[in-house]
């Protein structure tokens, strides 16, 4: 039996621009994806077995009951792509939160089809298994593509490496916060179509980010109410939603910035949680 342990790790979107809506339903994306530090934990138990086993724990808190989790989805999709049949037991320390835009379990979902093909000899090249892992979501290719950060456009699969940067970041969510995404979508396809316009090309300079890069999911999000933290976005080179919400990104110049923007958001108790973080150079 092999055992490994792997870092997933979150993304954030630096801009989204919701294009046009597609015949298949799903909507044509522009966005500059960046990994950042703040990750899960996930441990591998891997054996090959004459019949497919997959045991996960760790999962509780965030999964659904009754619903098959990510991780397990891209396991059973690597098994039936690949032939090849085994016992694989997933624990999962989670520290990226659920559904706040983060990419937390399209992140897990790349790391188990990353693992797989590495336990089981690459039975796949790194293309062919991002291509594989669109069926388990927009988001889960630009886990598997190489990069710290990347263009995403098409549904988000189709990407283009960038020069990835290191700053200081604080993740923030609102407890009382939630974004429905279809709702998100439905409310972005009612706007006029001057509104709809790709992003600009992409930037090393952060300071030039905030007149650069927008998010269309902002004008969703109920966190822009809050006067707090309307303030504390005026003291970050770069703020904005990730993803389609309700986390929201604080970029700064410095640590020492950093730290006194998460030590005023953490004396509002329970009202914010909040991470300290920094985006990634690497991918490792």
């Amino acid at each position: 039996m092999t055992e490994l342990t792997r870092n997933s790790y979150a993304k954030v979107n630096i801009g989204l621009k919701v294009l046009e809506k597609r015949p298949d339903g799903y909507h044509d994306l522009d966005t500059y994806f960046h990994l950042i530090d703040l990750h899960d934990v996930i441990h591998f138990l891997f054996d090959k077995s004459s019949e497919l086993s997959i045991d996960i724990s760790g999962n509780e808190s965030y999964l659904e009951k009754g619903r098959m989790d990510l991780m397990e989805k891209s396991a059973r999709l690597f098994s039936s792509l690949s032939g090849i049949k085994f016992r694989l037991n997933i624990r999962i320390e989670k520290n990226i939160p659920s559904q706040a835009g983060l990419g937390g379990g399209s992140g897990n979902a790349a790391s188990v089809l990353e693992v797989l093909n590495e336990l089981c000899l690459s039975p796949f090249s790194r293309k062919e298994l991002a291509d594989i892992s669109l069926a388990l979501g927009s988001d889960v290719p630009f886990f598997l593509c190489g990069s710290a950060a990347a263009h995403g456009q098409g549904r988000g699969e189709i990407l283009s490496p960038l020069t990835p940067v290191s700053y200081p970041l604080l993740v923030v969510q609102r407890t009382s916060d939630k974004v429905d995404t279809a709702s998100a979508f439905r409310r972005l396809d009612e706007r006029c179509a001057d509104d709809v316009r790709c992003l600009p090309p992409w930037t090393v300079d952060v300071s030039a980010w905030q007149k650069l890069y927008s998010n269309d999911f902002d004008i969703i999000q109920p966190v822009l109410e809050n006067a707090f933290y309307m303030a504390e976005r005026e003291n970050a080179l770069y703020s904005s939603t990730s993803g389609s919400g309700s986390s929201q990104i604080l970029v700064y110049d410095n640590n020492c910035e950093l730290n006194e923007a998460y030590n005023r958001f953490s004396a509002l108790g329970s009202c914010f949680t909040v991470w300290k973080t920094k985006l990634r150079n690497n991918i490792h």
